[in-house]
């Protein structure tokens, strides 16, 4: 289950860069070994980046909500667990040639990544807590 967000966390996060913002997300998911989809009655939501599809992910449940607005209204967040987002959903977003867009934020991009570097960078940061 995610962590408590302290009063005024959410908007520091958030005025992070693209590239802080996914580093911060990946720490986060492999501390509370999860990360965040948002789901609507048709499914995962999915976001689009130069025409290819992006499959959003966040490390906590209320920035993937504060994401559910447009054509995402109505979507709800939902737990992925590390392990499997790790050894099932990054395999098939690889198969069907859809990126990985990491913690976007309200109104803004996420850090658009591979499914594979994604994987490699959640790996590493495993590893670092292994090790430590």
């Amino acid at each position: 289950m995610s962590w408590q967000l302290a009063a005024g966390e959410r908007e520091a996060i958030l005025a992070l860069s693209a590239r802080e913002r996914y580093g911060l997300c990946v720490q986060l998911a492999v501390d509370a070994e999860e990360l965040w989809g948002l789901r609507n009655p048709d499914g995962w939501v999915l976001a689009e980046d130069s025409g290819r599809d992006a499959f959003p992910l966040w490390p906590h449940a209320e920035f993937a909500a504060a994401c559910a607005d447009g054509d995402w209204t109505g979507a709800v967040a939902e737990a992925i667990g590390l392990e499997e987002l790790l050894h099932e959903l990054l395999p098939i977003l690889t198969e069907d040639g859809v990126a990985v867009a990491a913690f976007p934020a309200p109104g803004g991009d996420g850090l658009i990544v591979s499914p594979d570097s994604l994987r490699r960078d959640l790996e590493a940061e495993i590893e670092l807590g292994e090790a430590g």
